[in-house]
C-alpha cells in the first residue's frame, strides 16, 4: 500500500531539516579549524591539539579563546534572531531591536568618559556594556507592559529608546577624549580581540546555560505562532511566555554585546534564511541557527583577519557586508 502524499512530504520535510543540519555541523567544524590555523597549515594545528606535550601556546591562549568567542556570540545572536521574530510577529526583527544595542553603547561610552578603566581594568567595558543593555530592556518592559506586550508597541519603544540612547552617546563623544573615543568606536563596530582571555571561562556558561533553556522553547513558540486565543486554548499564557521569552532573549544579547560590542545581521539574516529551508517549526529552526549563526560569526571573523592582512577588520563591519548583500539577494530572488 503506498503511502499518503501527506506523509511523504512530512518524511521529506524531516530529512531536509536533519540534512540542513549535518550540513551546518560540518560546515562549523571546518570554520573552526581554519580559525584556529589563522597563519599556520590545518593539518599542523590539528596535530597539535593531539600530542602528548599540549597545546600550541598561541592557539590555547590566542585562537580558541576568539573561536570559542566566536561561536557562543553567533550561536546566541542565532537563536535570540528567531525568538524575538517569533514573539515579535516580524521577519525583519533581530535582537537589536529593542534597544539593546544603543543602551550598551551608552555605557561603554560613560565607561569611557569617566575612566573606569583605572578602577575595574579589563571589566569596565563588558560590565558596563550589559548595564547599559539591561536599562535599555527594563526601560522597554516597563513600557510594554503598558500596552500589553502588544509586539508593535514594542517595536516602537525599541525604536524611541534606541534614538534617545543614540542622542545621549553623540553628546558625550563630543565631550570624550579622542584616544578614547577610538576604542569606544572599535567596540561599536564589533570586536572579539577586546574582551581579555580571562573572562573567556566565565562566559562559556552565561552563554552555554540560556542557550539550552531556549532550545527548550520550540513547541511554546509554535503554539504562539497560532496566535493567543489559540495558545490559551491550549494551556499557554501568552503574555507570560513572551515576558519570559523576552527577557531571556534580552539578557544574552546584553552578554553578547558586553562580550564582543555590536555585530549586527548575525540574528536577522540567518533565522530569516533558515527559516525558508527549515519551515516554520521552532525546534529545528532554534537549533539550525544556533549552528548558523556560529559559523558565520566564525566565518566573518576568518575573512576579518585575512581581507587586508596583517591589519585586522572589525568583525562587525564584515558582518554588515556578508549579511547586508546576502539579505538584499534573498528579498530580490523573491517574486
Amino acid at each position: 500500500m503506498s503511502e499518503e502524499p501527506h506523509t511523504r512530504h512530512e518524511r521529506h520535510v524531516k530529512h531536509s531539516r536533519i540534512f540542513v543540519c549535518v550540513l551546518l555541523t560540518v560546515l562549523l567544524i571546518i570554520a573552526i579549524l581554519f580559525s584556529l590555523s589563522y597563519g599556520k597549515n590545518v593539518v599542523d594545528v590539528m596535530k597539535s591539539l593531539w600530542t602528548d606535550s599540549g597545546i600550541d601556546p598561541v592557539v590555547r591562549k590566542v585562537r580558541l579563546p576568539r573561536t570559542l568567542l566566536a561561536f557562543f556570540v553567533g550561536g546566541s545572536l542565532g537563536i535570540c534572531g528567531v525568538i524575538l521574530q517569533s514573539i515579535l510577529r516580524n521577519p525583519l526583527a533581530e535582537p537589536y531591536t529593542l534597544g539593546l544595542s544603543g543602551g550598551a553603547t551608552f555605557g561603554v561610552t560613560l565607561s569611557a568618559l569617566i575612566g573606569l578603566e583605572r578602577y575595574c581594568s579589563f571589566y569596565a567595558n563588558p560590565l558596563m556594556g550589559f548595564a547599559g543593555a539591561m536599562a535599555s530592556v527594563m526601560v522597554i518592559y516597563l513600557l510594554a507592559r503598558k500596552r500589553f506586550f502588544h509586539p508593535n508597541s514594542m517595536i516602537l519603544f525599541g525604536i524611541v529608546v534606541s534614538l534617545v540612547f543614540s542622542a545621549v552617546v553623540f553628546f558625550l563623544f563630543s565631550i570624550l577624549d579622542p584616544d578614547r573615543m577610538q576604542i569606544t568606536l572599535m567596540w561599536l563596530m564589533g570586536d572579539l580581540s577586546s574582551l581579555d582571555i580571562n573572562l573567556i571561562p566565565a562566559y562559556i556558561p552565561l552563554f552555554l546555560i540560556p542557550a539550552i533553556i531556549m532550545l527548550l522553547f520550540g513547541k511554546e513558540l509554535d503554539i504562539l505562532s497560532l496566535g493567543s486565543e489559540k495558545a490559551q486554548y491550549l494551556g499557554i499564557n501568552p503574555p507570560r511566555m513572551y515576558k519570559t521569552l523576552f527577557l531571556l532573549s534580552s539578557i544574552v544579547t546584553g552578554l553578547c554585546v558586553s562580550a564582543s560590542g555590536v555585530i549586527g545581521f548575525v540574528g536577522l539574516v540567518v533565522p530569516h534564511i533558515l527559516r525558508t529551508i527549515t519551515g516554520a517549526s521552532h525546534s529545528f529552526l532554534l537549533l539550525s541557527s544556533y549552528l548558523g549563526g556560529a559559523f558565520f560569526l566564525i566565518t566573518s571573523d576568518i575573512i576579518a583577519r585575512y581581507l587586508l592582512y596583517p591589519v585586522e577588520l572589525p568583525v562587525g563591519v564584515v558582518t554588515a557586508m556578508l549579511g547586508g548583500l546576502t539579505f538584499l539577494t534573498v528579498i530580490l530572488r523573491r517574486p
